[in-house]
């Protein structure tokens, strides 16, 4: 057992021998300890100082929408910065608004030099429609060298007179020398075989030509229809005609040409004085068949 110590008892002595509880010291009292130290504590994590905006469509600014890749970062972009994606799919640094969008610009040309083109081509084509209805219209009103009919009504002897013809180098002119008018084939024809086949009403033109030496008889004979022409023409005959001998060379041998043309069916028959001008009564006959069929194309 201890012996509590001689003299007076310290303050706050246990004769226990237990440690005293400590106490608080006075502020009030002079030379009183400073505050103790804060125990230390992680500070809170610093809030994002650019907040991320709201974009709609369930995302925010500064990512890429759902179910999208990540755009890579151009080269010296801000990758800190804030990106917003808008609704026309343009993406935007900072937040800020794209600017507003305007329609491009579009190039005005020049339609009138197309214009001109094309009324220039509507009046060639203008221009060659007249020539050709003003030849048209020559040939058909004029006489020619084929012969042509004065105005395409009855088929008369006297709308035609002396033939003048000329193809490349073939020039043939001969000299009309009579001609009459057919009111039937009766006058033309033996034993009515022209008037079986459909031939109705016709013309007969008189030539001579070298100096008389070669004549001429010419028939254009109008049938009921074209088929009835066509068959006269491939089944006539030199007996099926009766010919003015008055017209052509007496007691010579001649030629014959026929050709259709439509219900028209022209029939050449020439004679030479003598064996001499053959080839060239066969020439005159086939040249003056042929332009007076190629003449009855433009009455109808």
């Amino acid at each position: 057992m201890s012996m509590p110590p001689a003299g007076p008892t310290p303050p706050g002595y246990d004769p226990t021998g237990a440690a005293p509880p400590p106490s608080m010291p006075d502020p009030a009292a002079s030379g009183a300890p400073s505050d103790p130290v804060a125990a230390w504590q992680p500070d809170p994590p610093a809030a994002d100082p650019t907040p991320a905006d709201p974009v709609p469509g369930g995302w925010t600014s500064g990512g890429s929408p759902p179910g999208t890749a990540p755009e890579a970062a151009a080269p010296g972009a801000n990758p800190y910065a804030s990106r917003a994606r808008w609704a026309d799919g343009r993406v935007t640094e900072g937040g800020t608004p794209p600017p507003a969008w305007r329609r491009p610009e579009r190039i005005r040309r020049r339609r009138w030099p197309v214009l001109v083109g094309v009324a220039a081509t509507c009046v060639l084509f203008l221009l060659a429609g007249v020539v050709v209805v003003g030849l048209l219209w020559t040939r058909a009103a004029t006489p020619d060298a084929t012969g042509g009919d004065v105005d395409h009504g009855p088929l008369r002897q006297s709308n035609y007179h002396d033939w003048h013809f000329t193809l490349d180098d073939v020039k043939l002119d001969a000299t009309k020398t009579g001609g009459r008018d057919l009111h039937s084939c009766t006058p033309v024809e033996h034993d009515r075989a022209l008037t079986a086949q459909g031939c109705r009403s016709g013309i007969e033109l008189d030539y001579r030509t070298a100096g008389d030496r070669i004549r001429l008889e010419q028939f254009v004979l109008v049938f009921d229809t074209a088929a009835h022409a066509r068959r006269t023409g491939r089944e006539l005959t030199g007996d099926q005609l009766q010919l003015r001998r008055s017209k052509l060379h007496p007691h010579a041998e001649g030629t014959m040409v026929r050709q259709s043309t439509g219900q028209y069916l022209v029939i050449t028959v020439g004679t030479a004085a003598n064996g001499a001008d053959d080839d060239r009564r066969d020439t005159f006959v086939h040249y003056a068949n042929a332009d007076m069929a190629a003449a009855m194309i433009w009455r109808d």
